[in-house]
């Protein structure tokens, strides 16, 4: 079970969360204007629904219903056109994830939002296995759903199997680990102190969106501890 302190947080409005999609479509946004050449219709198809999330999850526009359906629309066109596509299915997934932070995650509306971009993150996954943002967001969608099963746990472990140097999935990991840490089995444990800890040498400190999303979720004593693992307990305050 989710922890009481994890679903308050849950019930909070979903900037944080709002932001970690972002990251990961604007950088998709730039490839796919880069492939449109070669791609064609299917970066093209992408371009436009990956432009007006950007939009709303860094607050430049309010959230559009209208506009979602057009958006929405268009990804349905690309998949019948082409339903052997990941993006298409990725992209129309977190458009039904953005429509489900309107709401309360309590609210039916959200629930049945978030059920489809479930099924939807799954189908790209099958298309994409190794897709490490697909996973995270399949682990961060069944939590808001709060959902959390085997099938999160998968989720996580491919998520940084996959994508072990993207800073988006560890962030994305890390929140959803961390919102039932005790739940995790001890080897997943294992294995996001360990990316903490790679990350933490590669970087020579404690990345910004690791210390915050501690603090989330009064983590505090864990990361002292995976710090003074790294440098030891007198260099730690340098970090």
């Amino acid at each position: 079970m989710i922890s009481l302190r994890s679903i308050k947080y849950l019930l909070k409005p979903h900037s944080v969360l709002k932001n970690l999609i972002f990251f990961s479509l604007i950088t998709f946004l730039f490839v796919a204007i880069y492939l449109t050449s070669s791609w064609g219709m299917t970066a093209v198809s992408v371009i436009q629904p990956n432009k007006l999330m950007t939009k709303w999850a860094a607050n430049k526009e309010p959230f559009s219903e209208k506009k979602w359906q057009v958006a929405a629309t268009r990804l349905q066109s690309a998949i019948e056109n082409n339903s052997n596509n990941a993006e298409h299915y990725f992209y129309l997934a977190a458009l039904y994830d953005f429509k489900a932070y309107q709401k309360p995650i309590w609210n039916k509306s959200a629930l049945k939002n978030r059920a489809i971009a479930i099924s939807l993150y799954k189908k790209a996954l099958q298309l994409r296995p190794t897709w490490s943002d697909a996973w995270a967001n399949l682990a961060m969608t069944k939590t808001l759903k709060i959902e959390f099963g085997d099938e999160v746990k998968v989720a996580l472990s491919n998520a940084l199997s996959y994508g072990p140097w993207e800073k988006n999935v560890l962030h994305k990991v890390l929140w959803v680990s961390l919102a039932n840490w005790k739940g995790l089995p001890v080897t997943l444990q294992q294995q996001v102190i360990r990316r903490i800890k790679e990350t933490v040498e590669s970087n020579g400190r404690v990345p910004d969106y690791i210390q915050q999303t501690a603090n989330h979720f009064k983590w505090h004593e864990e990361l002292k501890n995976i710090i003074e693992d790294v440098v030891g307990p007198k260099e730690k305050k340098q970090i």
